[in-house]
């Protein structure tokens, strides 16, 4: 069917503006449908169903999260270097950061799937799926942080280039100093080694501690006094020398159990199999007189900001495609595009 005012008052297809669209959205993106009906019947005057709701989240977001790849991809055909770096430009971020850091998280959410349960025969359980982060933060002038973030479910090395476009936009290429900071994950060391490689190396502080507590309490299950003993060391170790350092604390501690005749190394051989492919990334002394942050507070809270806050909760699941068109919409918010965004007349370009 036609619709010409519809066509001359540039609307998109359906029944809802894309006044309402984007409102009805900018709340979708703090609340889920059920409470979000409420608020556009009092904020508004209008109910929408669940299924609208539904549709126009994926319709817009699916463009954001098409907006963002196509991107990508063109950056993937360029070859690395100035042919890339030319199709990028700074944007209104204030003065360029002279000190800018990077770092990137997974956070798991639920999907509408289910799955035989191991633990429980004949019982099913909820699939989850990773959704990856990024994001690039840095200190203005007055000291206030600023950030900007990005989410998606693709290979670490399509994910990575797309980070790697956010920092340029951010002043990657102008910065004089640039720290990529995250977890072990062995995906985050990909898109440090293929897109970061200049950039100073650091291994989240309170991730590593994880591990030395989680060694500790396996070494000295029914010993509490003496679990946090054995922590307090490796971590004093870590805190006053480097990971060079505690790598030889574990490995003489090993050494020492093997003499007792103690058999149940497995933890300590795991925190040692940890750390030492990662002690270039441990020099945390150095970090501190320079002044750098240490642990990933900044990507974590991306992790629940972006994610953990809209797409997990009771009785919350979601399709591949919604929980990706929600993390971009979301993303857009975030970092203050959302008026551009929309600008860009995404219910029509999702038609088209």
């Amino acid at each position: 069917m036609l619709y010409p005012l519809d066509e001359a008052l540039d609307l998109p297809p359906g029944e809802v503006t894309a006044s309402l669209a984007q409102r009805a959205l900018r709340l979708a993106t703090h609340m889920s449908f059920e409470p979000l009906q409420d608020e556009l019947l009092a904020q508004h005057g209008v109910r929408l169903t669940d299924s609208t709701l539904d549709t126009l989240m994926q319709r817009a977001g699916g463009v954001a999260d098409r907006d963002r790849r196509e991107k990508t991809n063109q950056l993937m055909r360029a070859s690395p270097g100035v042919a890339r770096e030319d199709q990028l430009r700074v944007e209104e971020v204030g003065p360029i950061p002279a000190r800018l850091y990077i770092g990137c998280d997974g956070i798991h959410y639920p999907t509408r799937y289910r799955e035989e349960d191991p633990g429980h025969p004949g019982c099913k359980r909820l699939v989850y799926q990773e959704m990856k982060t990024g994001c690039v933060f840095w200190q203005d002038e007055k000291g206030n942080w600023i950030k900007r973030v990005m989410g998606g479910r693709e290979d670490p090395q399509q994910f990575g280039l797309s980070l790697w476009e956010l920092a340029v936009r951010c002043g990657l290429l102008q910065a004089r100093e640039v720290i990529f900071i995250s977890d072990g994950a062995p995906w985050c060391q990909t898109i440090a080694e293929l897109y970061f490689q200049t950039a100073i190396r650091i291994l989240d502080w309170y991730h590593v501690s994880e591990w030395i507590w989680k060694t500790a309490h396996a070494l000295y299950p029914e010993e509490e006094k003496q679990a946090k003993a054995w922590a307090d060391r490796g971590l004093n170790i870590l805190g006053t020398s480097s990971g060079m350092c505690l790598l030889r604390h574990l490995e003489q501690s090993r050494a020492v159990r093997s003499g007792r005749g103690d058999t149940d190394l497995n933890a300590l051989d795991e925190l040692i199999g940890y750390v030492q492919p990662r002690v270039a990334m441990m020099d945390y002394v150095e970090y501190r007189k320079a002044g750098y942050v240490i642990g990933s507070g900044m990507v974590e809270s991306t992790c629940k900001q972006l994610v953990g806050v809209r797409l997990k909760g009771s009785g919350r699941q979601w399709s591949e495609q919604g929980a990706v068109a929600m993390t971009a919409l979301k993303a857009h918010y975030l970092n203050g595009t959302w008026n551009r965004f929309w600008c860009s007349r995404p219910l029509q370009r999702a038609a088209a």
